[in-house]
């Protein structure tokens, strides 16, 4: 530990290196979300498991980064300029919660639903369809802000067992749409989409579109896969 550590408080890149998203059962990334002033920005990331452990990072007027273990702040530090080490670290951080959220549903996409129909291919087939176009749109909407500073990516990924609940989810916040893939008990793959266009997070009670998916489960989870990687890249501290 640096005498900067000593002096006040556990080193954060100590905090860093011990933050881990394995073993967890509930892990949330977010960029910007619930701001309670519109100009300041903020990422934070949150796991779960037998400890919760959450890192802040907020951009006013200096960037402050906090560490949070139980719900209690264990490390508080304000940066006066940018500070190249720690916004890799918290990037890094970042990106290696997302890899293991999309890492840890590989083997339930691969896994077979019995039962399904000519029927579902065909009904999978255009919900593929619907997807592509859909996430197409939002990933240009991304581009279009990566290099516009003056634009603010407002995004959020949740995974893993809901708490206090028995969903199985991977879920993704992006501008106006609330996307939803449950991992049902019986293999098959639920996708449920709200558009809350004009409306805040979570306001829309009527989804725009959802489907089950039994036998083109990859295809879907590349798709969220693809706009999880592009939210990333763009939402990076820089």
């Amino acid at each position: 530990m640096s005498w900067w550590g000593n002096l006040f408080g556990r080193d954060p890149k100590d905090l860093f290196l011990e933050f881990s998203p394995q073993d967890t059962q509930w892990r949330v990334v977010t960029w910007n979300f619930d701001l309670q002033d519109p100009k300041s920005r903020q990422w934070t990331i949150e796991v779960h498991g037998k400890t919760s452990k959450l890192i802040h990072w907020l951009r006013e007027k200096h960037d402050e980064l906090r560490f949070f273990e139980n719900d209690r702040i264990v490390r508080k530090r304000k940066m006066p300029g940018k500070d190249p080490e720690h916004m890799a670290m918290m990037n890094l951080a970042l990106h290696s919660t997302l890899k293991h959220s999309l890492e840890s549903n590989h083997a339930f996409m691969v896994t077979p639903v019995s039962g399904a129909t000519a029927m579902d291919i065909q009904n999978e087939t255009r919900a593929l369809q619907w997807i592509q176009a859909t996430f197409t749109t939002l990933m240009r909407a991304l581009d279009n802000i990566k290099d516009k500073p003056e634009l603010i990516l407002t995004a959020a990924c949740f995974s893993g067992r809901v708490p206090d609940g028995q969903d199985d989810v991977f879920r993704v916040i992006a501008f106006n749409l609330d996307i939803f893939f449950y991992m049902r008990p019986d293999q098959s793959l639920q996708i449920v989409v709200f558009d809350d266009k004009n409306m805040g997070h979570g306001e829309s009670k009527t989804p725009s579109y959802q489907q089950i998916i039994k036998v083109t489960k990859p295809q879907f989870y590349d798709e969220i896969t693809k706009l999880v990687h592009k939210i990333a890249q763009v939402g990076e501290i820089r």
